[in-house]
């Protein structure tokens, strides 16, 4: 969580997190060793739906990737189809082939980590695509003989083939190749807001209070021990940042595929559903399968950015009707919050109270004030993981990721 929160509302996060009903890893080494000999699960296998004129087609990939089509452009997010990053082994198999993304012609890269601007996925691509990275990032795709990459900074834009696509922050850390971008995508059909790492800041609000989204493709893995979460958010941070942005409808992403932190790789997913449940949340949103697609149609009015709205979802398939945003009688409400926005909880305390369930002997060590797990330096530039927490001291980065893609 980024120190930007306004009090209150990280003072609520924080109390909702100290029972975060998560199962974690006791060794990520050992869990990395262990994946080495286990082969990648299949994804869903199923046909991308065909998009007509004034529809949206959001597909997962995996990780952190998105295929976001409209009936006349593919866009690429963040496409990563490797098995491996780094020694770490892919645990379940990209849900796009590579033919899949044989009519893209634009591909946004929010950062420069190896698992999001993956160049193997990239040199799979047409090259007559336009690729769009954050400042700093054209220099590592020159080799490849794209037509056209483009360095946005926050709040600049670009229209291609009658899409408009506006750069809009993240907060993923300083370091370079961390800094990066989000998205927001206008097209012929509803607009999407595309996240592929970071933590939750207050940045999505004033990214709300302009663009309100119909769609908010936002990461949710990542986030434990509680220091990951400066850099990702876990599901309930992800649910506060999908009502900060006035969104009717959020997909997870960024969760399922690579062990980059000490959640177990099905928990993101897990505990979203569990908080989705609990509060009646089922209409707003739809955590897709690696593999799977939704499509969506237009609301029935366009309406101001900060009206109330919710979205009626049902699943779609290739052969079914598409989604359709439309605006019940009573809205839904998630967080307590103004009326002029999407809200996210139905108690003042926040959109997710901890449910009364056991932890397991790790957090329960946490709760007690002993330190998280850290993450060492095991002088190959592999992080070293230490099983007793208690009685070693942090020598390297916090987050896997620095060390081994930096």
């Amino acid at each position: 969580m980024s120190g930007d929160v306004p009090a209150d509302r990280a003072a609520e996060l924080r109390a909702h997190h100290r029972r975060m009903p998560v199962a974690r890893h006791r060794s990520l080494a050992l869990h990395w060793l262990a994946g080495w000999a286990r082969p990648p699960r299949p994804a869903h296998g199923e046909p991308l739906p065909t998009i007509a004129p004034g529809q949206l087609g959001v597909t997962f990939g995996g990780h952190a990737t998105a295929l976001v089509r409209y009936a006349d452009l593919d866009i690429a997010f963040d496409p990563m189809l490797g098995r491996w990053l780094g020694g770490i082994r892919r645990a379940q198999e990209p849900g796009l082939a590579p033919g899949d993304l044989d009519r893209v012609g634009l591909v946004l890269i929010s950062h420069r980590h190896r698992d999001h601007l993956h160049l193997p996925t990239l040199a799979l691509l047409p090259r007559s695509a336009t690729i769009v990275v954050p400042p700093g990032g054209a220099h590592a795709l020159s080799h490849l003989g794209f037509a056209r990459v483009l360095e946005l900074a926050v709040g600049g834009d670009l229209e291609f083939r009658g899409v408009q696509v506006t750069a809009a922050p993240m907060s993923h850390g300083e370091a370079a190749k961390a800094r990066g971008l989000s998205y927001v995508v206008r097209g012929p059909g509803p607009s999407v807001y595309l996240c592929g790492d970071g933590a939750y800041f207050s940045g999505f609000a004033s990214i709300g209070e302009r663009f309100a989204p119909d769609v908010a493709l936002l990461p949710i893995g990542g986030f434990a021990p509680a220091s990951f979460r400066d850099r990702h958010m876990s599901p309930l941070d992800a649910l506060y940042a999908f009502e900060d942005l006035r969104a009717r409808l959020m997909v997870p992403i960024h969760h399922g595929a690579f062990a980059l932190s000490y959640e177990r790789l099905g928990e993101p997913a897990r505990w979203l559903a569990q908080l989705v449940r609990e509060r009646g949340l089922e209409a707003h949103v739809r955590i897709l399968p690696v593999g799977g697609s939704e499509v969506l149609v237009p609301p029935r009015d366009v309406r101001e950015p900060d009206e109330t709205v919710a979205v009626a979802v049902a699943p779609v398939g290739p052969a079914a009707a598409p989604v359709a945003l439309i605006e019940p009688a009573a809205p839904v409400a998630l967080v307590d919050a103004p009326s002029a926005s999407v809200e996210v909880a139905v108690e003042p305390t926040g959109p997710i109270a901890a449910p009364d369930a056991p932890l397991g002997a790790l957090l329960d060590r946490l709760a007690a004030g002993i330190p998280e797990p850290s993450l060492g330096d095991a002088g190959d530039g592999v992080p070293a993981m230490f099983d007793s927490p208690d009685t070693r001291e942090p020598t390297g980065p916090r987050d896997p990721i620095d060390a081994l893609f930096h």
